[in-house]
C-alpha cells in the first residue's frame, strides 16, 4: 500500500475562534477526503504529525482522537493508526467515558440554534423536569452537525446534520440566552464557568425511536426512519436539575460508543 509522509499535509491557518486540535483534525479529514491517506494505510506517526503541524503531542493526540471517535481511524497494537473510512462514508460516533467527553463532543461538533427563548412548560415537560406546569424555562432548539472546519466561529457549519437537540435550562440562569449563540462550549460547562455552579451528576437514557415528521424534515431523512433518542439530565451538588437535553439521531448517521473498565 502507498505510504504517505506527514510532510505532505498542509497545516490549517491558526484562528482565535477554533482550538488548534480541531484545526489539525480538520486538516487530517481533508487529507482523507483528498486521498492523501487511503483506507487501510497508516496515518503518519505521532512524532511526524507533531513536526508537520508544529504542535504538541497532547494536541495531536486530541486531533487523532476526534478522527477515531468519528470512526475514521482506529489504532492497532504495533501497527499504528489505520485509516478505516473516509469522512463521507461514515456516521458520527460519540464515545463517552466521563463528563469531560461531553465537553469534547460539544467542541468537535456544531450546534446551529434554530430557536432560543423562554417557554412555559407543558404538563408533560414539567413532569420530565420535575417542575411546575406553566413555569418558564430557557429553551433552545438546534441542529447538531459534524464540524465543518470553517474556522469562522459559531454559525452555520458545512458538516452533515446528524441530530436534533432540544435544551431546557433552569430559569435561574438569566442572561444565558445571549451566551448560547456566542460560543460552541458545552452548555453545562458554560453554566459552570459563568454562574459558579458545579455539575455533580449526569443521568442519561437511550431509547430507540421513529424520527417524527418535523425532525425528519430538518435532518433530511424519511419520516418514521429509525433513530436514537438520548436524553441527559444535569444536576448540581444540591440535586437541582440545571439542564436537560433531548437529542434525536437518525440510526444511519450516529453511533454511540461507551467503554467500561473494570
Amino acid at each position: 500500500m502507498r505510504r504517505v509522509s506527514a510532510r505532505q499535509a498542509t497545516a490549517p491557518p491558526a484562528t482565535a475562534a477554533e482550538p488548534r486540535y480541531l484545526q489539525i483534525a480538520q486538516a487530517l479529514k481533508d487529507g482523507l477526503s483528498a486521498g492523501r491517506y487511503p483506507v487501510g494505510t497508516r496515518l503518519p506517526t505521532e512524532h511526524a504529525l507533531c513536526a508537520a503541524y508544529g504542535a504538541s503531542r497532547f494536541t495531536v493526540r486530541e486531533a487523532v482522537r476526534i478522527l477515531a471517535a468519528a470512526g475514521l481511524v482506529h489504532r492497532k497494537p504495533r501497527a499504528g493508526t489505520i485509516v478505516a473510512a473516509l469522512p463521507d462514508e461514515t456516521r458520527y460516533t460519540q464515545g463517552l467515558t466521563s463528563v469531560r467527553d461531553l465537553f469534547q463532543y460539544a467542541q468537535s461538533t456544531t450546534l446551529d440554534y434554530v430557536y432560543v427563548g423562554r417557554v412555559g412548560l407543558s404538563r408533560e415537560q414539567a413532569g420530565q423536569l420535575d417542575a411546575e406546569p406553566g413555569a418558564e424555562w430557557l429553551f433552545a432548539l438546534g441542529i447538531r452537525r459534524e464540524h465543518g472546519g470553517s474556522g469562522a466561529g459559531p454559525g452555520p457549519a458545512e458538516g452533515r446534520a446528524f441530530g436534533i437537540t432540544r435544551l431546557f435550562i433552569h430559569p435561574a440562569f438569566t442572561g444565558l440566552e445571549t451566551r448560547l449563540r456566542q460560543t460552541r462550549t458545552a452548555v453545562y460547562a458554560l453554566i459552570e464557568r459563568d454562574y459558579g455552579v458545579r455539575i455533580q451528576r449526569v443521568k442519561q437514557e437511550i431509547v430507540g425511536i421513529a424520527i417524527d415528521a418535523a425532525d425528519a424534515a430538518n435532518l433530511g431523512v424519511p419520516a418514521g426512519s429509525p433513530g436514537l433518542r438520548i436524553t441527559r439530565a444535569y444536576y448540581d451538588a444540591t440535586g437541582r436539575l440545571v439542564e436537560f437535553s433531548d437529542n434525536a439521531h437518525p440510526a444511519d448517521r450516529f453511533t454511540y460508543r461507551m467503554q467500561i473498565a473494570r
